[in-house]
């Protein structure tokens, strides 16, 4: 809760920083000529990426033997949201911790599924920016995705090759209170290469870039809700919301908070007056990001509530 806390902290410090950077009269304007009929629309997409998120999620507990109805599986996933603010989203093993509560199934056999959801996301992020990049023929954020690729590559490499993670295990496991684990690291480890083998790949990637290419078309929804002509194209804005993440991720700065929209700000700016680029920014991340905590919130709240009325060993 204290993380929480202080990651709400620095974004309204960000976002205030942001209006009054890009003139908080005109970012007020713009604001009050959008029509709340849009919101409906803004949120529609958001809610198609979580959905195609969630098929991702079920495939790879499949893949791992962990089987439990789909509606207590969604209602775990979107949980997870919850914690969307934290360094990486590393937050969102609480699902793991979720399903040891309610089915006792052991963390160290659900983690890699929450490592391999970011691992790919970011593989498919890397692929709308490269898309983007096509599209809008721009030729700016390379080093950013050359940063990401870098950065799952180093990843990739880790987790899938055997020395380097047993080495690394060895050296762990030197210590007693880490020693006695030992077998979970072999299962992470395991259960790590399955999830990230080329059929995997080939299904949880292309899942990905349709999600997350659903929700980058966002930006269009909000700049066609200001009047901006000639409007946003698809390609500048699969390239500014892919390359705003792989920044904020990257960096494992919480929720990409501050970088996130400053790398999305400055492409939108190619196109757009300052103000213009502001709200649209912080209008697509209210409907995004926060949206997806204010979620996983209301639902975390709604599965605590429901095991303080049925503990486990009533279950």
């Amino acid at each position: 809760m204290k993380k929480m806390i202080w990651s709400l902290i620095l974004a309204i410090a960000v976002y205030t920083a942001i209006i009054f950077l890009s003139d908080a009269k005109e970012v007020g304007n713009a604001l009050s000529g959008i029509s709340l009929y849009w919101i409906p629309v803004f949120l529609s997409l958001s809610l198609l990426n979580y959905l195609l998120r969630f098929f991702k999620w079920q495939y790879f507990l499949g893949k791992i033997g962990v089987h439990i109805p789909p509606k207590e599986s969604l209602a775990v996933f979107v949980a997870g949201f919850s914690m969307t603010v934290t360094p990486g989203k590393l937050g969102e093993l609480l699902k793991c911790y979720l399903l040891k509560e309610s089915r006792n199934i052991p963390v160290s056999q659900t983690s890699p599924v929450v490592v391999a959801e970011r691992i790919t996301d970011l593989i498919s992020m890397i692929f709308i920016a490269i898309i983007g990049l096509v599209l809008a023929e721009h030729q700016g954020a390379m080093i950013a995705i050359g940063a990401g690729v870098i950065f799952v590559l180093a990843i990739m490499i880790f987790l899938l090759w055997k020395k380097a993670f047993g080495f690394l295990t060895n050296l762990l496991c030197r210590f007693k209170a880490i020693g006695r684990h030992r077998g979970n690291f072999e299962k992470f480890h395991r259960n790590c290469s399955s999830l990230l083998d080329l059929k995997s790949l080939l299904i949880s990637v292309p899942l990905g870039i349709l999600s997350w290419g659903a929700e980058a078309l966002v930006l269009c929804l909000v700049s066609m809700s200001l009047g901006i002509e000639p409007g946003l194209s698809v390609g500048l804005a699969l390239l500014a919301h892919s390359v705003g993440t792989i920044a904020g991720a990257v960096s494992m700065i919480p929720g990409g908070l501050g970088l996130t929209e400053i790398t999305i700000g400055a492409i939108l700016l190619t196109v757009m007056p300052e103000s213009d680029a502001a709200v649209t920014t912080l209008i697509m991340r209210f409907a995004t990001l926060w949206f997806a905590v204010l979620l996983g919130v209301i639902v975390l709240g709604i599965i605590k509530k429901k095991d303080r009325k049925y503990p486990l060993s009533e279950k």
